[in-house]
């Protein structure tokens, strides 16, 4: 199998995918997002120490509990005498 995926052309021509540009696909547990790769990668760019993905979902599943949270205390219910 050579890995490859079939997008409808309305998103290829949106973002530039052009038959045979490398995409990559980023895991994010419950999606699964894709990426265009640039031809010429830019200089310049902030280099991590983990990959982008994994600060990404990171910075995902605090958003969620940070949620989760906050939808529990807005769930409270007051008592009436």
């Amino acid at each position: 199998m050579k890995g490859e995926i079939e997008l409808p052309a309305e998103i290829r021509r949106k973002y530039g995918i052009d038959a045979g540009k490398e995409v990559e696909l980023l895991d994010f547990g419950k999606e699964i997002v894709i990426v265009p790769v640039p031809k010429e990668r830019a200089k310049g760019f902030i280099k991590f120490k983990r990959p982008v993905s994994e600060i990404i979902s990171n910075n995902r599943k605090e958003e969620e509990e940070f949620e989760r949270r906050r939808r529990g205390r807005c769930n409270l219910r007051l008592k009436t005498f």
